[in-house]
């Protein structure tokens, strides 16, 4: 499927997808606070993350701007700047490797899924609940090494872990729910 057609028939320059595009850049600078432990511009940045990851939803059903564009931009910002975050959070904090990997290895997969998926359905399929829950948490066990809170890094790694897993299985069901019914109507 051509991804241009699919796109040609919105705005692709609105609001909430400035938000979303904006997340991938708020992600780069991220990494070079957390990697240089700049603790408060990290701890600004990563506020202003999660303010454009809840702004930019609440302006596309509001102004009445959801897209397909969006659709993608959205939960790319999230894993470019989960990773990014990770992955400065492992050199410079101590987050396990093993985790950073998890978190990493199950985006990767779902980004592939959902290219099959743009692919097979010729539309792109939105997020659903268990990975937004699976992203808010991650967010915090995140937050809770870059503000070095030891208390709670155990439990959050456990969570991590479960709705990691949970919402990569969900994923996987829903894809394999999602290509055997385009099979069944062709």
């Amino acid at each position: 499927m051509n991804l241009r057609r699919m796109f040609e028939k919105e705005k692709m320059w609105t609001y909430s997808n400035l938000l979303s595009f904006s997340r991938i850049f708020i992600g780069m600078f991220l990494y070079y606070g957390i990697s240089r432990r700049l603790l408060s511009f990290s701890f600004f940045l990563a506020v202003l993350a999660v303010f454009t990851d809840f702004a930019d939803g609440y302006l596309a059903r509001k102004r009445n701007e959801i897209s397909e564009l969006g659709k993608i931009l959205d939960p790319l910002g999230d894993k470019v700047t989960v990773a990014l975050v990770a992955i400065a959070l492992h050199y410079a904090y101590g987050l396990p490797l093993w985790i950073v990997l998890l978190i990493i290895g199950r985006d990767i997969l779902i980004l592939i899924g959902s290219v099959i998926l743009i692919e097979k359905l010729q539309n792109v399929v939105a997020s659903e609940m268990p990975g937004k829950v699976a992203v808010t948490i991650i967010a915090g066990l995140l937050l809770a090494y870059l503000l070095d809170w030891n208390f709670l890094k155990p439990l959050l790694l456990y969570l991590t872990v479960l709705v990691v897993l949970v919402s990569f299985f969900f994923y996987l069901l829903r894809f394999f729910k999602m290509i055997l019914k385009s099979k069944l109507n062709n």
